[in-house]
Parts: C-alpha cells; sequence; structure tokens
C-alpha cells in the first residue's frame, strides 16, 4: 500500500459515510449527492499530502463537501431560472397528486430557502438541524469558535423562519 492509499484509509474512509449523509441532506437528490461526492474526493485526492499536516482533516474534508454542495445548489438553481416554462408546466401537471407532492413541495421550498442563506448559516442550520451535530463540531467543520457556530445558526435559524413565513410555510 502506497502513502497515498494509507492516508486514504486513515483520513477519508472513516467519514465516507458522513460525507454522503451531509452531501445528501444538502443536495437532495440521489444522483446528484453521488456527483458531488465524486467531485470532493477528487478535490480531497488532489490535497491529500497536505490534508496530512492539517490539524483536523476530517473537518476541513467535510467543510469541502459543504461547499461543493452548495455549488451544486446554485447550479441547479440556474439551470431552474434558465427553463422557468418547463417547471411551470411540471408544477401544473403535479397539482393533481395530492398531498404527497404538497410535501415534496414543501420539503424543496424548505431546502431552497437554507440554500438561498448566507453561505455560513445556511452551513450551521444544516449541520446542527439537520445533522444534529453540536456547536463544537460545527465549529470545527466551520473554521471557528464555538460562539461564532451559535451565532451562524441563530442568524440563519431566524432567517429561515422569516423566508418561510413568507411562502406560508409556518
Amino acid at each position: 500500500m502506497d502513502k497515498a492509499e494509507e492516508l486514504y484509509e486513515r483520513i477519508i474512509s472513516p467519514i465516507e459515510s458522513r460525507m454522503m449523509g451531509v452531501i445528501s441532506r444538502i443536495v437532495r437528490d440521489p444522483d446528484d449527492a453521488a456527483d458531488v461526492l465524486q467531485e470532493t474526493l477528487a478535490v480531497v485526492w488532489r490535497k491529500l499530502e497536505r490534508l496530512d499536516r492539517h490539524p483536523d482533516p476530517q473537518s476541513y474534508i467535510l467543510r469541502i463537501c459543504l461547499s461543493r454542495s452548495y455549488d451544486a445548489l446554485r447550479k441547479r438553481a440556474r439551470r431552474r431560472r434558465e427553463r422557468p416554462l418547463e417547471g411551470s408546466i411540471e408544477a401544473g401537471q403535479s397539482a393533481g397528486r395530492g398531498d404527497a407532492v404538497v410535501q415534496r413541495e414543501a420539503l424543496s421550498a424548505i431546502h431552497e430557502a437554507i440554500g438561498a442563506l448566507p453561505p455560513r448559516q445556511g452551513q450551521a442550520v444544516l449541520l446542527r438541524a439537520v445533522d444534529g451535530s453540536t456547536y463544537s463540531v460545527i465549529a470545527k467543520i466551520m473554521g471557528c469558535s464555538e460562539v461564532t457556530a451559535r451565532s451562524h445558526f441563530s442568524k440563519g435559524r431566524a432567517r429561515l423562519r422569516e423566508v418561510l413565513s413568507e411562502l406560508g410555510l409556518m
């Protein structure tokens, strides 16, 4: 086993399922999540030697996961803006499908609202409210103090509440 494989086994392998969990919670689409994971692993592989010297490489890797996931959300939003007519046709066709569709649309709206938050606030909300991470873990992943992590979460939650109220979801 060469050094790169050893580093992969020691640093990445233990958190690979957590990486996919974080990405999936943000991106929501399984195919997009798999793509984001592959992009993340490619970035991590290129930085593997540097990661070995990092004081907390796993938190750094999770930060890369967050960044790549938000990039995927922005790309998806950009594609939707470029095809507004198709989206309205799909929405019109799904109107008669019942509660499951309404729930999916509500979850999609919540997810988009989280994606619209400033990046640090969105990360804190996802890590705390969705992933259930403690503030100390959030602080490590985001590279800030625990107090700052709490502040990002608090501000993000308040902004999310405003947005969801405007959409009639709260």
